[in-house]
């Protein structure tokens, strides 16, 4: 069945491409400015400097296994039928200071990672050893330099572990904490105020009146703007009023590095956001070539980047998904290259229609077929079909050239979740 939208309109003269909108957005926004952050907090950051290693990692050599730090030239000719026995010196054990020296003929009990004694230069496992008293007898050679981990076996002293730029995942956390460092330079994460507009809204568990809906908009948006790695908070609703929406986006440009509203910024009479948008620095309405979600506005609002959203809920996570995100991502630090979501081709899983002269983001869901992956549609596409969201892998992008697609046609799509590995 063809993906369902609503008659084709003829598109307004003043029509922004949506590569043009996008590339309009991210040439206004730069990373936010580099702070320190502990590493408790760090985690999701981008890294804003290179990091090298002050000291080698391990700082010295160590035991890789419970065994028996010994001198590797005393156990030539060790074996099951011909042990050969050591004297019992000592023992080491991590965090040991005060190393006993292994003596030629002896042998020093150690643990993992414990430092490795001086004249010991290879490590016995435990199971290739047997203790009678104070002696050891070695039933396998393992060979020269074996179980000891080497000063500086991980990371040599100056060496660039993490690289400007690096998103800091558990691994990367990690190894700052092994090279020292404490706190880092970051670009931190975007706090981002969302803002709903609308009389007719109504905040979840609260009773519907005659005409009323409930807010799911600014609950969706908070929860994409998480997703995509910022802080989110909800500044309330706005009652369609420009005075109340003027102090309203003002108190949220104050608190947020971001702001993101929702309706308003379509041709009604009683769309006031754009109007008062208008007012407040350069934020500026425009309609984009894209399909859902074409009413939109962007600008600088008191000193602070504004984002303009339609109200429809799944316009609303179309946009979010395929302009704001990029936008935020960019305030966050990333490359250019990691602003999207990623890509994988699929063929459609049946034909699709598309409005004329615009990108169309169909909802789809994705399945291995016997050609590699299928995307089919989740359903009616309409704006307000929040349900076709919910069950989509990703959105199958449809460039504005064309008007059909056939079944099996090959498309992009945009993977809308994390646990999708098995796509690629």
């Amino acid at each position: 069945m063809a993906a369902v939208f609503p008659p084709d309109r003829p598109n307004p003269p003043d029509l922004v491409p949506f590569a043009e909108a996008r590339a309009g957005v991210l040439e206004r926004l730069v990373p936010l400015p580099v702070r320190e952050a502990g590493l408790a907090d760090a985690i999701g950051c981008v890294l804003a400097v290179d990091i090298a290693a002050a000291e080698d990692l391990p700082p010295f050599a160590n035991s890789a296994m419970d065994g028996f730090a010994v001198r590797g030239a005393d156990l030539a000719g060790a074996g099951e039928a011909a042990p050969v026995p050591l004297k019992l010196t000592g023992e080491v054990f991590a965090g040991t200071g005060r190393l006993p020296t292994v003596e030629p003929g002896a042998a020093v009990r150690i643990m993992t990672g414990g430092a490795l004694p001086p004249g010991a230069d290879t490590v016995v496992p435990v199971e290739q050893a047997a203790v009678e008293g104070d002696t050891v007898l070695v039933r396998l050679d393992p060979g020269p330099g074996r179980f000891v981990r080497a000063a500086g076996e991980d990371v040599r002293l100056g060496t660039v572990v993490l690289e400007r730029g690096r998103v800091l995942d558990p691994a990367a956390v990690g190894m700052l904490a092994s090279v020292g460092r404490k706190r880092v330079p970051v670009h931190p994460r975007p706090r981002v105020a969302v803002v709903s507009t609308g009389d007719e809204l109504v905040d979840p568990g609260d009773p519907l009146g005659p005409g009323q809906i409930r807010d799911s908009n600014s609950w969706l948006l908070a929860a994409q703007a998480r997703s995509a790695g910022a802080e989110a908070f909800r500044c309330g609703r706005l009652r369609d009023d420009p005075e109340a929406l003027r102090r309203g986006f003002a108190l949220a440009a104050a608190e947020g590095d971001l702001v993101v509203t929702s309706g308003g910024v379509s041709v009604g009479d009683r769309d006031y956001t754009k109007q008062v948008l208008a007012t407040m620095g350069d934020v500026r309405s425009f309609k984009v070539a894209m399909q859902p979600g074409m009413p939109q506005a962007f600008g600088i609002a008191a000193g602070t980047p504004l984002y303009g959203l339609p109200g429809n809920p799944v316009s609303c996570f179309v946009v979010f998904e395929t302009l704001v995100r990029p936008a935020l991502r960019r305030l966050a630090g990333h490359a250019d290259d990691r602003l999207d979501r990623p890509r994988v081709v699929a063929r459609l899983g049946e034909p699709v229609r598309s409005p004329a002269g615009k990108v169309s983001f169909l909802r789809v869901r994705l399945a291995v077929g016997n050609e590699g992956l299928v995307a089919s549609l989740t359903g009616n596409q309409g704006s307000g079909v929040l349900s076709s969201c919910v069950a989509a892998d990703g959105l199958a992008v449809v460039p504005a050239e064309h008007r059909e697609l056939p079944e099996g046609s090959p498309v992009q799509v945009l993977l809308l979740k994390e646990d999708l590995a098995w796509v690629s």
